[in-house]
Order: structure tokens, then sequence, then C-alpha cells
């Protein structure tokens, strides 16, 4: 294919991605037993998560705007720079700091996601930007399953050192916070050359709406697809921290695990992907096959005592919804000029994250209620 060559100039956010990756990773295994620790509620925890969620959809066009104007990556370190930020209000363990580190952190990712996936779009001929797309989610996802499985962290030095397991948790989400700090500091290193002339003009609403009526109507069916997957991810998915551990009752360790392992698989599913749908007749087709195979697992899932067993299920399911994403990501940043990939980065952002916020408020109030509803609800809604 001949895509080394390009793609050995984004080695600094391939790094940057990774050290992204294992900061949210690592935060993923905490969070959950963390705050059940503290006393909050499924209700509450989704109710953050939404709050976060949201942040990140109004700051997700702002980040598209100032990646296509300011530079995707100055946008990315500011992004990464705040997060590292909320991991640290979250530690304190307050009530009122931790809501407001939950919508810093939803604030963050809409800029440094958005920036940081139209910095990828940007690397490297248009011909292989599924390769370029997926090694920069496989970075990023083996950081995430790196972070997750450091989810033992935390319970060996509450064993080891004799140091509580709240207190080990809160010391664990600061070096998460560190790890979104150098983060940043790596993408700063990353080459780009904006493919348009910068200009205030681009935040003017009418230049808005000119740019969003030159996007394709078949970008705006598959932003419409986005919007239902993430409302009915956010229900189920992005709570299934929060349902492991007030079912199964496990700790850090035990979802560190199970995280760590689905994000292991994926990455190096990512890797290999692109390859196969080459093979089998494009991307749009293999995602199809893949993401329609794990719907039944959801159900499944709901369907067993077993953490083992559910735990392997969403594995699984995990890998097959995911895997592909960046794929379709290729397929759609091609329907959409170099100069406006910021622009439609952001634009696909919101699409998903707004119904999102809703999704993980209702999955989250839904847990309270019975704790197999939000699964079924999502495998239903897919």
């Amino acid at each position: 294919m001949g895509e080394g060559r390009p793609l050995a100039s984004s080695r600094p956010l391939i790094v940057a991605s990774g050290l992204s990756g294992a900061s949210w990773g690592l935060a993923w295994a905490v969070l959950a037993p963390y705050l059940r620790s503290l006393g909050y509620t499924g209700t509450e925890y989704g109710l953050m998560g939404a709050a976060a969620v949201l942040t990140g959809a109004l700051a997700s066009l702002a980040g598209g705007l100032l990646s296509d104007t300011w530079g995707a990556r100055r946008t990315a370190s500011l992004g990464l720079a705040l997060s590292g930020l909320a991991y640290a209000l979250v530690a304190s363990g307050s009530k009122p700091l931790v809501a407001t580190g939950f919508a810093l952190n939803g604030l963050a990712g809409g800029l440094g996601m958005t920036a940081m996936q139209a910095l990828a779009a940007r690397l490297g001929p248009e011909s292989i930007m599924h390769y370029t797309l997926s090694y920069y989610a496989a970075a990023s996802t083996l950081g995430g399953a790196l972070g997750s499985f450091a989810g033992w962290a935390p319970v060996w030095a509450s064993r080891l050192l004799g140091l509580g397991l709240v207190d080990a948790y809160r010391y664990s989400l600061v070096a998460g916070g560190l790890l979104s700090l150098g983060a940043g500091v790596w993408v700063l290193r990353a080459p780009e050359a904006l493919p348009g002339s910068s200009s205030v003009d681009a935040f003017s609403l009418g230049a808005l709406r000119s740019a969003l009526r030159g996007l394709s109507p078949r970008f705006y069916r598959i932003a419409l697809i986005e919007a239902v997957i993430g409302f009915g991810a956010a229900m189920s998915i992005h709570n299934i921290d929060y349902y492991f551990a007030a079912k199964y009752h496990v700790s850090s360790a035990g979802l560190g695990t199970v995280l760590g392992a689905q994000q292991l698989v994926m990455a190096a599913l990512m890797v290999y992907l692109p390859r196969l749908s080459d093979k089998a007749g494009g991307v749009v087709r293999l995602y199809l096959a893949l993401t329609l195979s794990s719907v039944p697992l959801l159900v499944a899932m709901t369907l067993t005592s077993s953490y083992l067993v559910a735990a392997t299920l969403y594995l699984v399911r995990s890998v097959l919804m995911n895997a592909a994403n960046p794929l379709l990501s290729a397929y759609t940043f091609r329907l959409v000029p170099a100069e406006r990939r910021g622009l439609a980065s952001a634009f696909l952002n919101l699409a998903w994250t707004i119904p999102a916020g809703a999704g993980r408020a209702v999955g989250g109030a839904l847990l309270d209620v019975n704790l197999e509803l939000p699964l079924r609800l999502t495998a239903a809604i897919y």
C-alpha cells in the first residue's frame, strides 16, 4: 500500500493518542468504584455523565472551528490540558468540585477529541485515510487498554501500602490527569499544514451556515445514524462500569481487567481491519457486518448472573461494535474537503453527543429501577 511513509510523520500524534487513551482508560476503571465508595447513586452518576457529554457537545463546535482556523494541534493541546485539570477536581472528592470536574472534562473532550480527529484526517493521502485513522484509533485504544489494566494499581497500593482504597483511587485520578498533560505536550510536536487560510470570518454565523450547506446529503445521513447510536450507547454502555460495580460489586481491578482486555483486542483488530476491508468489498460493508452481529450479545449480558460470562459477552460485543469505527470515519471524511474536516468532526461529535447526553441521564436513572433495562432498551434501539 505504501502507507508507511506518510504515517511516519504522525508519530507524535500516535504517542499523544496513546497517552490520552491511557488517561481515560485509567479513569474509566477507577471512577465508578470511587464514586460508589463516596455514596453516589446511579442517577447522580448518570446526570454527571450527561453534563459531561453535553458540555462536550457545546465545545465540539468550537473545537472544529478552532481546528480549521487556529490549528487542530494547538486546539487539541488546550483540550488535553483542561482534561488534566478536570481529573484533579474529581479527585478532590468534594461534590461541587466533582460535578465541575465532570463538566470540565466534557468540555475538554469536545475540544481535544474533535481537534485530534481533524488532525489525523489531514495526515497522508486520502486513498489511505482508512489506514491513518485506524492506526490513530488503535494507539488510543491500546493506551486505553494499558490505562484500564492499571485499575489494579489502587487495589495493590491499598493492600501493600495500607493506603485507604478511596485515597488510592484519588491518586490514580491525579495520575490520569498527568498522562493527559503529557499527551498535550506531545500533540504540539505533530506536523500540521492547514489546507485553507485562517480567518476570523470562519467564526461568523453566515460563514458557518455556508460551510454546513456545503456538506453532502450523504454526510448528514451518516450523522443521523450516529445520533441514534449515540443515544443507545450512552444509555447502557457508557454506564457499564457502574452496572458491573452495582451488579457484581467489582473493584477497579476487576473492571480494569475487563475494560483493558476489550481495548487490547480492539486495538489489534483496528490495525488489521483496513487490509480486510480492501479484500471484503469496502469499508461500509465490513462495518455493517461487524456492528450488526454485536446486538444480540447486549441482550445475552442481561441473562447471566456470572461476572465472567457477562464480562466476556461485553468484551466481544464491544470489539464487534467499535473496532470498525475508524473505517466509517474515513468513509465519512472523504465526503468533506480537507479544509472543512475540523467542522465535519465537530458536527459528527455534536450529532453523537447531544443524544448521548440524554441517553446517559436516562440510562443512569433506569439503573436505579432495573439494572438490566438499559441494556435491553439499547438492543431494541439498535
